[in-house]
């Protein structure tokens, strides 16, 4: 059987900028099967309605009964999907439908294991948006492959942090079983590495794709920046090693 995704896009207030761009590329994408949008207080939900996206037959929209944090929103997002690959993509990023077209050779690629195979970015262009300077502090991870065997040595590579924080990937909906539900405080500044380490702590593989490319937007409020600083510091208390 055909591997199927859904795009799901965990938000709030995003929808001036970003989401009203780019929403309509993955409701017209023929490779997506499904777009979710998951809402922490109902704005974004509101203008997606308000422009009539609502009627589209791909589209999923649910608003959590709490504001859940950037882990527990993502893991929203993964429990609402309804098929085998799950791509996560935060709602001030910036996707090329393209993207989404290298995503599904690799799946050709890979075949069975791209059931166990998490797929990253290797080309994750960082904008910050106040400068307009951009930059790719990840490009050396670039066509690795990671997993039990070589984890430990990522964590000693320069900007181990920022290429685990990103989050920013193609999850298979397998390992939802494995993202445990914690309240925000238990992970703020670590939250992708925390959902990445279980992952591959349980037999998944982290492939960063050299074809796949995104703009990570920078701004005042971005948790990017903020969790990877947050990370490096934490790692001699919180030893994510394996």
């Amino acid at each position: 059987m055909a591997p199927t995704l859904t795009v799901a896009i965990p938000t709030m207030d995003r929808w001036e900028g970003f989401l009203k761009k780019q929403l309509p590329i993955y409701l017209t994408h023929p490779l997506v099967s499904c777009v979710v949008v998951c809402d922490e207080n109902g704005n974004d939900l509101d203008a997606i309605c308000a422009a009539g996206y609502d009627i589209n037959p791909k589209l999923r929209m649910y608003q959590n009964d709490q504001i859940l944090g950037v882990y527990g929103n993502k893991r929203q997002c993964l429990l609402m999907a309804p098929t085998d690959h799950v791509a996560i993509f935060d709602s001030d990023n910036w996707f090329e439908p393209s993207y989404i077209d290298h995503v599904f050779q690799c799946f050709a690629r890979d075949g069975e294991a791209s059931k166990n195979t998490i797929y990253c970015a290797g080309e994750n262009e960082r904008l910050f948006l106040d400068t307009g300077v951009s930059e790719n502090r990840i490009k050396h991870f670039s066509g690795m492959r990671i997993n039990r065997n070589n984890w430990n040595g990522v964590l000693n590579t320069p900007s181990w942090n920022f290429l685990l924080n990103d989050g920013n990937a193609v999850w298979p909906k397998s390992f939802i079983q494995y993202m445990v539900d914690l309240p925000e405080e238990r992970v703020v500044g670590t939250d992708s590495i925390l959902a990445m380490r279980s992952a591959i702590m349980n037999g998944y593989t982290l492939s960063v794709e050299p074809g796949l490319h995104y703009v990570h937007t920078v701004h005042d409020g971005s948790h990017w920046t903020q969790n990877a600083a947050v990370s490096s510091r934490l790692l001699a208390q919180m030893d994510w090693r394996l």
